[in-house]
């Protein structure tokens, strides 16, 4: 007889799960316009955006003017170098170091290239010589472009001028170009050889969409149950899991075509396991929804549990060790982080893209399924202790937001 009672409640467990999922679905895709398309179009919406931003993956064609003041064949030479490199336009000569630093200050140049008198002299003299760069780093990308590109520039171009200093010594080619240059450096770069914005961004801010996209459908779905009461008497966590499911599953479909959409539609390499991709997926969205749910039961009105999340999700790009590494953060700035899903799934799907695995998959996905557990456990509790100090009377309804349809 035990056994099955037990049954019949666990068969009533499940019954009552199922209801409040396909309560859940019914709300999400009956609507007009069905509110899940939120969920499908802010991800996508994140790639196409930035993905047409970052199209170019580097920063070319940045505009500069030259203050030439030796007039030589050398220093033609050298202006010549920079003018041919893709990442330089050239667009004005200046009279003076005054007037170079205005045509800067007044946009038309975001980087100067200064020559001084007797640069040819100099030079072949064996004395050497000092050429100005002067760049605007109001905006970094700018300035950190045009310094790297400037030192290889100048770097080959003095082995040129040495090789062709030694050579005129009686040299021959091979012994010059090895006195000029004796220590030769291998580059490898991995992961982004192209050091792309589109590789290194896109990713991450598509992500950030999908989490946005979930906060905006699953926010308000805790504290809707304060004012409808359908589940009253049905155990809290049941309610809040119920409820997480739809969301979830929409979610992953949303990732994987978002994902596809910065692979194939913005060339962002996948060297790594769509399988390990999707898992971090999984338990990512499940600690996004988990949190929002924890927002949702503290908050009085349905409005303000779309508006309070907002606090906590918007910075998670900034604090997830996407564009400023989580090493080299203060102290409180990690802290914070690690409060954060994005921190733990960012850096992860980008080392998968990129280098084809992650190092900290496996410790992320469990922090993330861990910490999404326990904010459903927590909401869970929340919610019943509101329902217990309402006493049953419910809220007052919130108008702002139409209610939702019955299924």
């Amino acid at each position: 007889m035990n056994g099955k009672h037990d049954s019949g409640q666990h068969t009533a467990v499940w019954q009552k799960f199922w209801a409040i999922v396909c309560d859940e679905w019914h709300y999400l895709i009956h609507g007009r316009p069905p509110v899940a398309i939120i969920i499908f179009a802010m991800p996508l919406a994140f790639s196409l955006i930035f993905g047409f931003i970052y199209r170019e993956n580097v920063v070319n064609n940045i505009p500069f003017v030259v203050y030439d003041e030796d007039q030589s064949k050398l220093s033609r030479s050298l202006i010549q170098a920079y003018a041919d490199a893709d990442r330089f336009t050239y667009v004005a000569q200046a009279a003076s170091e005054e007037e170079m630093q205005e045509v800067i200050e007044s946009g038309q140049a975001k980087m100067a290239l200064g020559i001084p008198k007797d640069f040819d002299k100099d030079i072949k003299s064996g004395l050497g010589s000092d050429i100005l760069i002067m760049v605007d780093s109001t905006n970094n990308m700018f300035g950190n472009a045009a310094l790297s590109a400037s030192q290889e520039i100048s770097r080959s171009f003095s082995v040129a001028v040495s090789k062709s200093l030694l050579e005129s010594l009686s040299l021959l080619p091979d012994d010059a170009i090895h006195a000029a240059y004796p220590v030769h450096m291998g580059v490898r770069i991995l992961g982004n050889p192209a050091n792309g914005y589109s590789s290194f961004m896109l990713s991450g801010l598509m992500m950030n969409g999908l989490q946005i996209g979930i906060m905006l459908t699953i926010a308000p779905a805790m504290v809707t149950e304060f004012f409808r009461r359908r589940w009253r008497g049905t155990n809290p966590l049941l309610i809040s899991l119920g409820k997480t499911l739809p969301y979830w599953c929409l979610g992953l479909v949303s990732f994987i075509l978002s994902l596809n959409v910065v692979v194939y539609g913005f060339a962002v390499p996948m060297r790594g396991s769509w399988a390990d991709a999707i898992l971090m997926a999984g338990a990512f969205l499940f600690f996004v929804s988990s949190v929002l749910h924890v927002f949702s039961v503290f908050c009085p009105t349905r409005v303000l549990s779309l508006q309070a999340p907002m606090v906590y999700i918007m910075p998670g790009l900034l604090y997830s060790g996407l564009s400023w590494p989580a090493f080299d953060m203060s102290d409180v700035a990690s802290a914070i982080g690690m409060l954060m899903p994005m921190t733990y799934a960012g850096d992860t799907l980008r080392d998968i893209l990129l280098s084809g695995s992650s190092p900290d998959l496996w410790r992320n996905v469990r922090i993330m399924f861990v910490g999404g557990l326990g904010c459903q456990i927590l909401s869970a509790a929340i919610f019943a202790l509101r329902v217990r100090f309402l006493g049953g009377k419910g809220e007052k309804r919130d108008e702002s937001i139409p209610a939702r349809p019955e299924a």
